[in-house]
């Protein structure tokens, strides 16, 4: 008989200091879709509920649909939001009957009104219904705030191991395979979790090139080949998130009898974290004064290429405004501003007065867009 699999994605990036709380119509403008519905929209595609609709097809399951939603970062979930969503995930799996494993995909930093720990409570509520025997896996975000009360919920969490993020499907691909095993009696996964005592760490999960960060994925790799240790998960954290839980962590998928080592393999990678904190960006961090001097040297002696100077902790991928001024300040404060220069902010006045103005094609063009809550608007789903 084929295994019954509950299947749901509900991802949020919350930044905690931003005054734009995120509701239902900010999921719908990215998307919010309802059960069955996620299969023609996310078939073929290499992100997590692709993956899962694929494993569907790979290993024979019977597909429980509970939906998936999915919307820009932002502020904290309004309570409405934040219930509605997660009361249709936790429903569905109510009125499915008997079930043999839950796919999910998460983020791992979403917070709402009500909950510091959203993924935690929506882990926690399903494995109430489920009971403690069914295999739970979810796929998180690298830049997860992942806790305690995540990883005791859940059997596995497998975290993203690229940044920009590009693995997602091969993340859910590896989650899936482990709950094909878990079900088939072939594994007895259980997850434990260690965080040390920082708010950033692991160079912020940059692996664009070598590093720290690149270091502990290749020892995750290999640990991940001892008897008994199913998956190696490094969370980088996330800083903008005024929470208890905000930092780094090590999530461990071990078998029975390997605890121990399970977590001698977590404390290790994080001494590599602690030992190694301050390389790669923790070092490079300067004024934005010293950043455009450095910048106007490097232009002077030859180097090719446009050049980005960016208000990292401003950046709208991750809950900000991008409305702050202090750069395009400093560029004129420095004289550095020419025909070529192309700030980019977001101010609805500005833009607004800014966009009959504007010269197509023109690389002087002032670049403002009033998009606080852009996102391609998916198909019709919930609501």
């Amino acid at each position: 008989m084929a295994y019954r699999v509950l299947i749901a994605q509900f991802m949020h990036e919350t930044n905690t200091f931003s005054m734009l709380p995120t509701t239902l119509e900010d999921y719908r403008k990215r998307w919010l879709i309802e059960g069955e519905a996620m299969v023609p929209h996310f078939t073929g595609t290499r992100n997590e509920v692709g993956a899962y609709i694929d494993a569907v097809k790979k290993y024979g399951w019977q597909p429980v649909w509970a939906g998936a939603a999915n919307a820009t970062p932002s502020g904290k979930l309004t309570r409405e939001c934040w219930e509605t969503i997660r009361d249709r995930i936790v429903g569905v799996a109510r009125a499915a009957g008997k079930l043999d494993g839950i796919c999910l995909s998460l983020h791992g930093a979403m917070v709402t009104e009500t909950e510091d720990d959203a993924e935690g409570a929506l882990l926690e509520l399903l494995r109430g219904v489920v009971g403690a025997d069914v295999p739970i896996a979810t796929t998180l975000d690298l830049h997860a705030n992942a806790t305690e009360r995540m990883a005791t919920n859940a059997n596995a969490l497998v975290s993203y191991r690229t940044y920009p993020h590009i693995d997602g499907y091969e993340r859910a691909t590896q989650a899936a395979a482990l709950v094909q095993q878990a079900m088939d009696g072939k594994k007895r996964p259980r997850c434990l979790l260690v965080q040390p005592a920082m708010l950033e760490g692991a160079e912020h999960g940059r692996t664009t090139k070598p590093g720290l960060m690149l270091d502990m994925l290749a020892k995750a790799d290999r640990f991940e080949q001892e008897p008994g240790i199913d998956v190696v998960s490094i969370q980088a954290g996330f800083t903008w998130a005024d929470i208890p839980y905000t930092g780094p962590s090590v999530a461990i998928s071990h078998e029975p009898g390997v605890e121990a080592r399970a977590r001698a393999i977590a404390h290790e990678l994080i001494d590599d974290m602690w030992r190694r904190r301050e390389e790669g960006g923790a070092s490079t961090y300067q004024p934005i004064a010293d950043g455009i001097a450095a910048a106007r040297a490097g232009a002077g002696a030859g180097e090719k290429g446009p050049l980005v100077i960016a208000d990292g902790t401003d950046n709208p991928g991750g809950g900000g405004y991008n409305d702050t001024t202090p750069v395009l300040q400093a560029l004129i404060d420095a004289g550095s501003t020419t025909s070529r220069s192309a700030p980019s902010t977001i101010r609805r006045r500005c833009s607004r007065r800014c966009r009959p103005a504007s010269v197509p094609r023109s690389r002087s063009a002032w670049a403002a867009t009033p998009t606080r809550r852009w996102a391609h608007r998916s198909r019709p789903g919930w609501w």
